[in-house]
């Protein structure tokens, strides 16, 4: 949700991006990264540590629910912000096709061509495009990614409906997401309180138990859990540790903590 917004703030900067008054074209010439550096590397480079290691931590979980065994490459990241996931994906071999409602965003995700001759251009495509209508063929995608996006969309059923209909048969939809409280945990009140974006701006839940029900009436027979504790949650001396199964107690607590957390605040799963 904060790292949404810092996001939105820093599109400020996209000013740079625009024609310079020196008579070259857009094309001619890759536009200086002084004023956009910041945006164009979002979220990394902050100094808040822990948030770039949590990023990593819950973009490994999703990559980890891909089906290895899949050979359809294409994967659809939904809903991909400014496109870093797009282009980690990339790099990772997959063809990309990426897509966002806020053509800002794509614009950013655009410059990462030409900041980073890492990425294969024949296997990164952008589009602006709404997750209720996705503008891709049936049975096109082997797998797609979504990263802190579904809470952000009106409809589930729209949107599941569309990535059932683009995934081939047996196809993943791989979410990393906030959990079932989270459209009232003190956090999101405080921060809808702080920030007023107006009625386009949605935050909702991510139940389980919801999507399921969902997920099954459009189309898809599996849903499966990747419950983790952020590794910041979990710390233990050798000892704890060696000796945890001779404690029942502590892992009756550790299993009911896992499953409040990786239920109600933070959820990796894929749908197939």
């Amino acid at each position: 949700l904060h790292r949404y917004y810092k996001f939105r703030l820093k599109l400020k900067n996209l000013s740079s991006l625009e024609k310079k008054s020196t008579g070259e074209s857009n094309e001619s010439k890759t536009p200086e990264i002084s004023g956009i550096k910041e945006t164009v590397n979002y979220p990394f480079g902050q100094t808040q540590g822990r948030e770039n290691a949590r990023l990593l931590f819950d973009f490994s979980l999703g990559v980890g629910a891909f089906d290895a065994d899949q050979k359809n490459l294409k994967v659809l990241d939904f809903a991909c912000g400014t496109g870093w996931t797009s282009e980690w994906l990339n790099k990772f071999g997959f063809d990309v096709y990426a897509f966002d409602v806020d053509p800002k965003a794509i614009q950013v995700a655009d410059q990462k061509l030409k900041l980073d001759a890492r990425i294969d251009k024949f296997r990164y495509h952008t589009k602006v495009a709404d997750g209720h209508t996705l503008p891709y063929e049936n049975n096109f995608f082997g797998q797609s990614f979504c990263f802190d996006s579904l809470h952000h969309i009106n409809d589930y059923e729209k949107a599941l409906t569309e990535l059932r209909r683009v995934l081939i048969s047996g196809g993943r939809a791989v979410f990393v997401e906030p959990g079932s409280r989270h459209s009232t945990s003190p956090e999101t009140v405080k921060f809808l309180k702080e920030h007023n974006f107006g009625d386009w701006w949605v935050e909702k839940d991510v139940d389980l138990v919801q999507i399921w029900d969902i997920a099954q009436r459009v189309g898809f027979k599996e849903l499966r859990v990747k419950p983790f504790f952020q590794p910041s949650m979990v710390n233990y001396s050798l000892w704890e540790w060696y000796n945890i199964l001779d404690n029942p107690e502590g892992i009756k607590n550790y299993m009911t903590e896992l499953r409040r957390y990786a239920f109600e605040d933070r959820v990796v799963f894929y749908l197939a």
